[in-house]
């Protein structure tokens, strides 16, 4: 392994570990909001607040799915997974979509009934105070998170931090449907700002969904990777590219590259060329795993 393979490797761990660490302090973070929240409710009767409480603490369900993703990703190759771990955190991000779509019903559930059974808001004022410190600190947690994200380009703490983010919107918006319920006619509103939080939840399992699933079955969309890979290739061999063949590896890609050689082109000189294209290949445009494989010209 050479020098640049090898800070490319320690990179990686380097950002994983940061990752796993920004995990865990979330699952810590939004369970405690979680808990809080629901303790507050006991007291309060508020279904907004119920259901921000009871979403807070999925979210830290699924944090925790994605710090065990994160984890399964850092796993050394094995004879059994030659590929290595890294789509376990795809996996994850889907089976947390999952949750979510759960908990979306659930809370719809409890929302309806008490649009028909109107309950009074016991404490509003308290009840407005824990969901603006809920939304506050679930958005702190969430650019933080992003920022790990966007360097570890994780999908599962990607939706980590977009879940963040809703948690905090259904919060302030939670706020504003206790407050509108409290200080005007419209009593109703705490079961509009359920239903309201419940919404947010069911277009975030539809994101994830819909991108774990596309990764998990192989699907690429990536045009600017190959066109990236087309140039690179004739730039520094002037050999033209036939087919590129891209597949998702949890966060990267492994590549298979059809060139074409001329038909004189000798076996030892066509070794060297492959090799070449496939180390330059690998470190520039930052791949998992890049295959070669030479086609004549007259094919």
């Amino acid at each position: 392994m050479g020098s640049s393979e090898k800070s490319k490797t320690t990179n990686r761990y380097k950002f994983l570990d940061k990752a796993q660490l920004a995990a865990k302090q979330s699952v810590i973070t939004l369970a405690a909001i979680g808990v809080a929240e629901l303790i507050v409710t006991i007291f309060t009767g508020s279904i907004t607040l119920t259901a921000d409480g009871l979403d807070s603490l999925a979210d830290a369900m699924i944090s925790f799915i994605v710090w065990f993703g994160i984890t399964m990703t850092k796993k050394p190759r094995s004879s059994a997974f030659p590929f290595g771990y890294r789509k376990v955190e795809v996996l994850a991000a889907f089976t947390a979509a999952i949750i979510i779509v759960v908990l979306g019903s659930l809370i719809t559930y409890r929302a309806v009934v008490a649009l028909f059974n109107h309950v009074n808001v016991h404490y509003p004022e308290l009840t407005m105070i824990t969901l603006l410190a809920a939304g506050g600190i679930s958005l702190h947690r969430a650019f933080v998170i992003r920022k790990v994200a966007i360097e570890s380009n994780l999908i599962s703490l990607k939706l980590d931090a977009k879940n963040s983010i809703k948690d905090s919107t259904a919060s302030f918006v939670g706020f504003a449907s206790v407050l509108i319920g409290t200080y005007t006619s419209f009593k109703f509103m705490d079961a509009i700002g359920g239903m309201i939080i419940a919404g947010y939840i069911f277009l975030m399992a539809y994101t994830a969904i819909r991108e774990s699933t596309l990764v998990l079955i192989d699907s690429v969309n990536n045009p600017q990777i190959t066109d990236k890979i087309h140039e690179l290739i004739f730039s520094r061999f002037k050999i033209k590219t036939k087919e590129v063949f891209l597949r998702p590896v949890g966060s990267e890609f492994n590549a298979e590259i059809h060139v074409i050689l001329p038909d004189d082109t000798r076996l030892d000189e066509t070794s060297r060329i492959m090799k070449s294209i496939a180390a330059i290949v690998k470190n520039e445009i930052g791949l998992a795993r890049v295959i070669v494989v030479p086609e004549p010209e007259q094919y």
